[in-house]
Formats: C-alpha cells, sequence, structure tokens
C-alpha cells in the first residue's frame, strides 16, 4: 500500500488544499517506514511554517492516523506580499515532496489539479 498525495492549485497556482491518506508502503517491520516518517515530517513543517508565515486564520486541517489535510481558506484576504511568502513555503514543500516521490515510486502516489476561477 502507497501514501496517497493529492494537491489542489486555486487560479492564482497557490497551493489550495493538501491531502494524504495511507501509510507510505509499510509492508513488512520496518519496510517503508522511513518514507513514511519523511513524508509525514515534510507535511508537519509545511503546516508550521505556513502558520508562521501567514497565521492560522487562513487554514482547516485535519489529522488521525493515516491521514492529513490542510486546506487554504480567505486567499483572497491575504495581502500580495503575504501571498508571496506562502508560494515560497509552499513550492519548497512540494519540491520536496516531488524529490521524494522521484526517490520512492513504489511508496507515494501523487496526483495534482489546478482550479479555474477560484
Amino acid at each position: 500500500m502507497a501514501s496517497f498525495v493529492s494537491v489542489v492549485y486555486n487560479s492564482e497556482y497557490a497551493l489550495e488544499c493538501i491531502i494524504i491518506e495511507g501509510h507510505a508502503g509499510i509492508k513488512k517491520s520496518g519496510e517503508g517506514y522511513e518514507v513514511c516518517i519523511a513524508l509525514s515530517a515534510l507535511s508537519q513543517a509545511l503546516y508550521r511554517a505556513l502558520i508562521h508565515t501567514i497565521g492560522d486564520d487562513f487554514f482547516r486541517n485535519k489529522k488521525y492516523n493515516g491521514f492529513f489535510s490542510l486546506e487554504l481558506i480567505n486567499w483572497n484576504k491575504l495581502e500580495s506580499d503575504k501571498k508571496k511568502e506562502y508560494k515560497i513555503v509552499s513550492n519548497g514543500y512540494l519540491i520536496g515532496i516531488k524529490s521524494l516521490i522521484k526517490e520512492y515510486p513504489d511508496f507515494i502516489k501523487y496526483k495534482e489539479e489546478y482550479k479555474n476561477g477560484t
């Protein structure tokens, strides 16, 4: 079983929502744990960095065993400099996730979606 990472961008190409489901390919004792831990650590770091950057009034999130979601809300209320910072932080996260996927393609599946008119 692989983790499934789903990313949605808004019309300004900002990360609007990320959903991570499942544990990254854990098959036998010890196999895949490092990938699952890396994915979890990257996602928690993203959340904390974004809260620090723009504040928690702009997010909804859920997390429980094998599930993490982060949704950007009130994008239109963000000042332009904060939007820029948000994009920089979230793009850094996506570089990390895509690197992890490239190195461990059997453990993480990835899907991107772009919205129009958000």
